[in-house]
Formats: C-alpha cells, structure tokens, sequence
C-alpha cells in the first residue's frame, strides 16, 4: 500500500517489476504507464446520477472514463469528427435551460416533434458516444470534454432506450451550457433534456387524458420513458399532484419502475 502510494505521489521510481505487477492486474499495454497524457479531474466532468450513488463508486467510474478518453483521443488523433461545431450556450435566468433548448432547436433546422435520430444529430457536431458497462444502474451517463479533443458521452448500456435517450440529451444539455460545475447544473440539464426532446408548446396537447395506456402510446411516439413523460406532465402543471401519485402507484403495481 505505501510502495504504490509513494509511486502514485511521484516519491519513488518504480522497478520494472512494479511495472510488470501494474500491467498484469490493471490490464493495460505496458506503454500507457509511461504516456504523456493527463487526467480529467471530477471537476470538469458531467454526471446524470441518482442521489444514492456512493462517491467512491463515482470517482472510480471517472478514472475508468479517463482510461478509455485517453484510448479513444489515441485513436482519433487530431481528426475532426463533426460535420458541424458544437456550440457553447450559457443559460441566463431560471428559465434559461429551456430558452436554450429551443434556440439549439431552431438552430439545427429541427422540425417539430419528437427527435428521431438523436444519436446520428450528437455525432454530427463532433461528439462521440460510447455504450459502457457502469458498475450500477443507478449511473445513467458522464461526459468528458478534454481542451482541444472531442467531447465523449459515455452511457449506461444497462440501461433501456428509451431512458438512455434522455440521458444522452441531458449530456448534450452540459456540454452546450456548462463549463464548470455549479450547484443548478443538474437541474439545468434536466430542464434542458425535456424542453429539447419534449418541447413543452409541442407535448402539451399529447397530455390531454393522460392514463397508463396513453402513456404507453406516447413512449411509442416520442422514444421516451413511461416515467419520463409522466414526470414532464407534472412539471408543465397539465395533471395535478394527486393525478400524477396515482400514475405512479399504477407504473408501480405494473412493476414498469425497473422494466417498462
């Protein structure tokens, strides 16, 4: 423990047979302990995590991320990947997520309703996206965005379609607004996510009537959650809270909570 913590600090060179121990139990070339590459710290990196997520388990995700941005920055080397840029828009306000989901809208020449290829449309401005297996479910997506090299969403393969969309949009929320973390950024990248997947002046009338079957069809529509669409119903205030606990308790007694 203390030889592999003085290594790591820079205190002691390491043998060739420290090397050989680091290369056999890491399962990396021996060539990666030697690169001149640097780390992305937490502090730049984007999560859509629940509450319950262990820190630990958190900042081991994010060295494995690193590992695999730095694979991947190999690999791609200074090629551009996007045939457009992604662009940088700071929200302002409140409601400033939402203005810029519709403004990121209009700017991309987006028709109105659903989005149906939002994989092709975040490929296309650069990023890249990787299906990656997270020690839990409870881990829904991280973004890494190193100066100079293209943005990567790495998302939970774990997870359905459907929630794995709005986690890519909810990713796609960070990198166009944040630069560095602060306390709202959750929040904005949940605002943002729904208001560009779900364009409140678009899904309005699709809650009319809302009841499990209708919110069957309208996962089928919009490529969705069940629980998703439900959630966004409350936010827009179109079903009051009891409404909404008794579509939950529903969702529940299905068993759709974990498998829609």
């Amino acid at each position: 423990q203390s030889r592999i913590s003085k290594i790591g600090s820079g205190e002691l060179v390491p043998q060739e047979s420290d090397v050989q121990k680091f290369v056999k139990i890491l399962e990396q070339e021996r060539e990666f302990f030697f690169q001149q590459a640097t780390a992305m710290p937490a502090s730049v990196s984007f999560y859509r995590k629940t509450q319950t997520f262990p820190l630990k388990l958190l900042r081991q995700c994010n060295a494995q991320m690193n590992i695999r941005r730095l694979q991947i920055e190999k690999r791609v080397g200074e090629a551009r990947l996007g045939a457009r840029q992604l662009p940088h828009m700071p929200p302002d306000g409140k409601d400033g997520a939402r203005v810029v989901a519709r403004e990121l809208r209009k700017k991309w020449g987006l028709r109105s309703g659903p989005i149906l290829y939002l994989t092709a449309l975040v490929e296309d401005v650069g990023c890249i996206i990787v299906d990656y297996t997270f020690p839990s479910l409870k881990l829904d997506g991280l973004c890494l965005r190193a100066p100079g090299k293209p943005p990567i969403i790495f998302l939970n393969k774990g997870l359905p379609k459907s929630r794995r969309r709005l986690s890519l949009a909810h990713e796609l929320g960070h990198l166009i607004m944040h630069v560095n973390p602060h306390e709202r950024v959750e929040d904005e990248a949940w605002d943002f996510a729904s208001e560009f997947m779900m364009p409140s002046a678009e899904i309005e009338k699709d809650l009319d009537g809302l009841n499990l079957d209708r919110l069957g069809e309208l996962k089928k529509k919009w490529g969705l959650s069940m629980q998703a669409i439900l959630y966004r119903a409350r936010k827009l205030d179109i079903i009051s809270e009891s409404q909404s606990r008794f579509l939950w308790m529903q969702i529940g007694k299905c068993g759709y909570r974990l498998d829609e």
